[in-house]
């Protein structure tokens, strides 16, 4: 996995929904887009067809549609957001939700899959947004 995508890079697959989740907290603050290692800092405003948008939006774009999709998984959301997020073990997980950890971590590569699943709509057109539930996902998944 690379340890650096620009937001151009961003297509929701499973490597890049990844570092999203992995980089929520910084992408949530807004002041800036997470940096690359070799010291890039900030990403400039993205040309539109009138202009620039500030900074901070792109960042929040990003975090706000993560969110979404890992609230939708749930508690396997909140697992995977625990993992990748905030460092939590997989042990961890297992105890403090009383579960196996072949479970705990087959919920997280679930809610992964899920957020992964396809590409963002238009950030401000819900009515085109992904409408397939988390158990929808679940169970199509199951037949395959």
């Amino acid at each position: 996995m690379k340890d650096w995508y620009a937001p151009r890079e961003i297509y929701f697959d499973h490597k890049t929904a990844l570092w999203l989740v992995n980089n929520l907290g910084s992408l949530r603050s807004g002041q800036h887009w997470p940096t690359e290692e070799s010291g890039y800092t900030d990403i400039p405003g993205i040309l539109k067809k009138g202009g620039t948008k500030a900074p901070f939006v792109t960042p929040v774009e990003y975090a706000a549609e993560i969110t979404r999709r890992l609230e939708k998984c749930g508690t396997d959301g909140l697992i995977l957001l625990a993992i990748e997020c905030w460092g939590e073990s997989e042990v961890s997980m297992a105890k403090y939700l009383k579960m196996s950890e072949w479970s705990i971590r087959k919920r997280a590569k679930r809610a992964l899959a899920y957020v992964a699943s396809g590409p963002v709509a238009r950030w401000h057109d819900t009515k085109k947004r992904k409408g397939q539930t988390y158990q929808e996902f679940i169970s199509r998944e199951r037949k395959k």
